[in-house]
């Protein structure tokens, strides 16, 4: 207890005040003591520091959203609902993304998760591999046949996966039974049906491709016998038709005459100064024509001419009869021509009979011509631009005419064709692209936990710790103006306010000695009444002129 004793008679015994107040009075007012003491006003700050950024940090875990990881990214809605129903069961929190369909758990919780899944047959995917490990002992070709299907099946989902685009993908085998009769076997069919992501589609050389992997993977299979599908329903192996391909050979077409009119008139207009339509008009038919035609006019290969003639007096006329066939008398020369005949003119010849042929062969030039006429042939072109007027302010319709000029050459327009270019000039209304709002943006919602998180930890430290810092500040300093016996001075309240305290009352410090002593007296000696005693000396207050 000579703890107890002042080292000097001006100076406050303290400890003594300190250890009345703590073995004494209401549980608060021990609180009160305790807080009172130096040690405790010196760690108190940093433990209001250490309790204000826990709870700041407490805030911050109870507001922010707790790190997420991947647990499956491709999946289908049926699936999705099964995986999502075992979680549910489980209580372990999720979120699927509503763009892309993924599903995220927290991180603490994704291999347990998995584990939960995979037990609880939510996603019952097993690969090539087990599918044939676990193939029973004595199991039927039936079975067996099944497994490898199923396994082929497998492995070319998880390769036409590997294309760019693809989300999830189905592939089913039709294959029949072998059968000893060659008519009765029927080929193997397949069917493969694609999810792609947002926005994307299988271009013509893509479908190809999978139809021939396909094709190439299961003996026997033709790629006439593949049918590819998407999400939507449309068949994309049939794109042979004469409507597709007219379509896609024209929005080519058109696609390169207007990149071709951007590039003439953006130098000299302006990026959104003009914009340009353009219909291109395409002749789809294939024909094939044949031509064989002659020269009329051939050349002399080969003559050959034949001529026969028999001369003699005139024939014998008259009725035939006995008297025609009694040979005539012998015949007397005489001199001068027979009676009853006409004299014959001078110089003609005897009578004659002859006939003549030829024959002449000729060579004719002979032409063959095969045409085939492709489809793709431009039958007319439609080409309207139209441009600002602010941009060609003052313009001159000779202006805007050298424009069409240019834009008919840039086209390859043909007026015998019967193409149209059409160069307009009008007032542009201006193009409101604002965009998604900044609320809806995906920043926006950890901006908000951010700031609400500070918010917090600003308050706490305002609300919490910056008056308990100044409460302890004021404490020593109004208990050392008590024992110097100064009066008080005001002090300021945590509003800002200042509010005036009563002046402390003079301390005797003889009477106080006094008092030091009988207390540690009667704590020797009757330790039981010692705190009974020291509380009523400390009630008792000093009269200020027996003093004096």
């Amino acid at each position: 207890m000579a703890d107890l004793v002042p080292a000097a008679a001006g100076a406050p015994p303290a400890p003594a005040l300190d250890l009345a107040v703590l073995n004494s009075g209401t549980p608060l007012e021990r609180l009160r003591g305790l807080a009172a003491q130096p040690a405790v006003r010196k760690a108190l700050p940093w433990f209001a520091g250490l309790a204000a950024v826990g709870a700041a940090a407490l805030t911050w875990s109870m507001i922010a959203t707790p790190p997420q990881r991947v647990l499956y990214s491709q999946l289908d809605d049926s699936t999705r609902a099964t995986v999502v129903s075992s979680l549910d069961k489980a209580g372990i929190g999720y979120q699927i993304d509503n763009q892309t369909g993924t599903l995220t758990v927290d991180e603490d919780q994704l291999y347990r998760a998995r584990m939960l899944v995979a037990s609880d047959g939510a996603l019952a995917q097993p690969d090539a591999q087990s599918n044939l490990d676990n193939l029973p002992l004595g199991a039927s070709r039936t079975l067996e046949g099944e497994r490898l299907r199923a396994a082929r099946e497998h492995e070319l989902q998880l390769t036409i996966k590997e294309i760019e685009g693809v989300e999830a993908v189905r592939v089913h085998l039709a294959e029949a039974a072998k059968s000893v009769f060659v008519r009765e076997d029927t080929p193997p069919t397949a069917s493969v049906m694609v999810r792609m992501a947002q926005g994307r589609q299988l271009s013509d050389s893509q479908v190809s491709a999978v139809v021939n992997l396909v094709a190439g993977s299961v003996p026997g299979l033709t790629p006439d016998a593949v049918r590819v599908i998407d999400q939507h329903g449309r068949l994309l192996s049939d794109r042979a038709g004469a409507d597709s391909d007219r379509l896609e050979l024209q929005g080519r077409m058109e696609e390169k005459l207007r990149n071709q009119i951007d590039a003439l008139l953006t130098p000299m207009l302006g990026a959104g100064n003009f914009s340009s339509e353009i219909q291109v008009d395409l002749d789809m038919d294939q024909v094939t024509s044949a031509r064989e035609s002659y020269d009329k006019e051939g050349v002399l290969r080969s003559e050959t001419q034949a001529a026969s003639q028999t001369s003699g007096p005139g024939q014998a006329g008259g009725i035939p009869g006995v008297v025609s066939n009694t040979p005539p008398p012998a015949t007397v020369a005489k001199p001068g021509a027979p009676p009853g005949t006409a004299p014959a003119a001078p110089g003609a010849a005897a009578a004659a009979n002859g006939e003549s042929s030829a024959t002449r062969t000729y060579e004719l030039g002979r032409e063959v011509s095969v045409a085939n006429a492709g489809p793709g042939k431009i039958r007319r072109v439609s080409v309207a631009v139209a441009l600002s007027q602010a941009a060609l302010k003052g313009a001159k319709p000779a202006d805007i005419e050298q424009i069409k000029q240019l834009v008919s050459a840039a086209v390859g327009a043909n007026a015998q064709r019967g193409d149209q270019v059409t160069v307009l000039q009008r007032p542009f209304e201006p193009v409101d692209d604002s965009g998604v709002p900044f609320y809806e943006a995906p920043w926006f919602a950890m901006v908000v936990r951010s700031v609400v998180a500070l918010l917090a930890v600003l308050l706490v430290l305002l609300l919490g710790v910056r008056p308990l810092v100044k409460a302890l500040k004021r404490e020593p300093e109004a208990a050392a103006k008590a024992a110097e016996g100064e009066p008080g001075e005001e002090d300021e309240s945590e509003d800002g306010e200042n509010q005036p305290h009563a002046a402390a009352q003079p301390v005797d410090a003889a009477l106080l000695g006094r008092q030091v002593s009988l207390a540690q007296r009667i704590v020797e000696e009757k330790p039981d009444d010692a705190l009974h005693a020291l509380r009523q000396m400390l009630a008792e207050q000093p009269n200020p002129e027996a003093a004096q």
